[in-house]
């Protein structure tokens, strides 16, 4: 077993580091872990892994071959602002020496991030501004796109469980469920719910669906506004939902979606400037999976 994932130009591409690309693609787009995820789904996550992970090698050093290289300075400001979200220094570097990763390797993981970015940029730069036409023809022929998403306002009682309480959890949650039928939510909410938000009554504030773990997205927007859910299973634990307020989805005029139809007339278009230039870099390249790829 090898401890890389690919070789660009005989660079090796660790298995660390995919493994942690895997593991932050599966939070990111089904809010599970690895271990949660659907045969299919890993498969999918995985094979996009590799290729994000192959571009980026693929750029970066098709950067340090033309002097383009993010600066120190840079480098510790991105540095600080990451250390800045921990108690202190110290525990910054406490949490990478769990995860296996130097000061050395973690500055050299920025100095690439930051390479990478730097040279992106610079490389699209110059994109076209769309035209009218072009605005107008997107704006009628994706309607389900031109929609102010709606929202929900929900507080939740949240119960957690270890292995082996998963029993003892959907009983203690089954009685709050009940006592919610006659008592005030908030009240249960701040004795007994597991959630930061349980000072607040558990109320979540305002959230579009993709903002929550899947299954309580599904379950808070079936909800009519005062109604409170059955039991909800996520990774977190187990969930009591009351939805408190709802906004629909409302369809936007050419005038309203027309920054939003820029954007994304933008986006595409240098997504694929940017998947034609990294496919002439691969087809330059020598890239070299493992044996048991």
């Amino acid at each position: 077993m090898t401890d890389w994932i690919a070789k660009v130009n005989n660079q090796p591409i660790r298995q660390f580091d995919f493994d942690n690309m895997v593991q932050g693609f599966a939070f990111e787009q089904h809010r599970k872990t690895v271990d949660q995820l659907a045969e299919t789904e890993l498969t999918a996550l995985r094979e996009l892994a590799l290729e994000k992970l192959l571009a980026r090698e693929l750029i970066f050093q098709e950067a340090m071959a033309r002097g383009i290289v993010a600066d120190e300075a840079a480098i510790d400001a991105e540095r600080q602002k990451i250390v800045a979200n921990f108690p202190s220094e110290d525990e910054f570097y406490a949490v990478l020496e769990r995860a296996g990763i130097s000061p050395l390797d973690y500055h050299r993981m920025l100095r690439q991030d930051l390479t990478v970015n730097l040279f992106v940029e610079q490389h699209l730069q110059a994109q076209p501004e769309p035209t009218d036409e072009q605005i107008t023809t997107f704006y009628t022929n994706h309607p389900e796109k031109m929609l102010r998403k709606g929202r929900l306002r929900a507080s939740h009682i949240l119960l957690r469980s270890k292995a082996g309480e998963e029993t003892a959890a959907a009983e203690a949650i089954a009685s709050l469920h009940q006592r919610c039928e006659r008592e005030d939510f908030a009240t249960l909410a701040r004795a007994h719910s597991a959630c930061p938000s349980a000072p607040g009554g558990g109320d979540l504030g305002w959230f579009r669906r993709g903002d929550m773990a899947r299954e309580f997205a599904d379950a808070a927007f079936a909800l009519a506004v005062n109604e409170i859910s059955t039991p909800v299973t996520t990774q977190f634990g187990v969930h009591l939902i009351k939805v408190t307020g709802r906004e629909d989805d409302v369809p936007l005029s050419l005038d309203e979606a027309r920054p939003q139809i820029i954007a994304l007339l933008r986006q595409s278009a240098a997504g694929q400037q940017l998947q034609d230039w990294v496919a002439e870099l691969k087809r330059r390249a020598h890239i070299e999976l493992p044996p048991d790829q």
